[in-house]
């Protein structure tokens, strides 16, 4: 019998390539932003997805981020306590590091955005402790590929490279990695049963951070051409920062999660299936 999930958030970026990537193999009920989850029945369902979030929107953050998790988890209680629960968090949600984030940290929010998907994640543990609900929340860090969100960095320097749009590239790190090992992660989680503790955290980066100049570079020989972009040296963000990068220790040992892609490898996917699939 093929395993049933609700994913909600289903036309975001992580949503849409979860549902690529599992339609064939599960039974999907997509979720989107119009529809109201009061509505839909938790019942016979062996799993909830929430990759729903408002990153850009400070006004409907808190209805996205943090309500949504409290009404989720209360249908969960009521109607299905069986289902196992992924929930996708935030890197954002520790703040101003000054070294790896590990999964112990303290969170200390700095936006609106970070504080209200801090506050998800505080909903997931302790309902799931105290109510045993079997969840795991997943802290991405810069995941990058098809159908992000066409303002980051790496459409941006497609764009430079294809069209010949103008590029000023200012400070910036990361933890970069590929939407394809996520999805191969969020699989591992299904299929080898890996969700069995009550509100779990586990950092999802590769343990190496990238500057926006070195990725310019990686997009360069991958090009194939030189860029012609306006280097900015500073931060054009106020949620930037020097140390943006995973300790990823528990990924690794615990999950026994190997990544398929490195960055010059996922870029190199990411650029044969932009230039496929997306109109510039």
């Amino acid at each position: 019998m093929k395993k049933k999930i609700i994913l909600i958030g289903s036309n975001g970026f992580f949503g849409k390539n979860i549902i690529n990537f599992f339609k064939k193999k599960y039974i999907i009920k997509k979720i989107y932003r119009r529809d109201s989850i009061q509505k839909i029945n938790f019942k016979n369902y062996h799993f909830i997805i929430n990759a729903a979030a408002d990153v850009y929107d400070e006004k409907s953050m808190f209805k996205n981020n943090t309500k949504l998790v409290f009404d989720i988890l209360h249908k969960i209680i009521k109607e299905n306590k069986q289902i196992k629960f992924i929930h996708f968090g935030s890197s954002g949600e520790y703040g101003a590091a000054n070294k790896q984030s590990k999964e112990s940290d303290l969170i200390i929010p700095r936006t609106v955005y970070e504080a209200t998907k801090a506050a998800g994640t505080m909903l997931v543990q302790g309902y799931s402790k105290n109510f045993k609900i079997k969840s795991i929340i997943i802290r991405p860090f810069s995941i990058y590929g098809l159908y992000e969100n066409k303002t980051r960095i790496m459409p941006n320097i497609f764009r430079h490279f294809l069209i010949q749009k103008k590029l000023n590239i200012y400070d910036g790190y990361h933890d970069y990695v590929y939407i394809d090992d996520l999805i191969l992660f969020i699989k591992k989680l299904i299929t080898e049963n890996r969700i069995k503790n009550y509100g779990e955290i586990v950092n999802f980066g590769s343990g190496k951070q990238f500057s926006n100049l070195q990725i310019l570079n990686i997009c360069e020989k991958v090009f194939k051409k030189k860029s012609k972009a306006t280097y900015i040296p500073r931060f054009n963000k106020i949620y930037d920062k020097k140390v943006w990068c995973s300790n990823n220790t528990n990924l690794i040992k615990k999950f026994k999660f190997k990544f398929k892609f490195n960055i010059e490898k996922g870029i190199t996917d990411y650029i044969k299936k932009y230039k496929l699939n997306t109109i510039i």
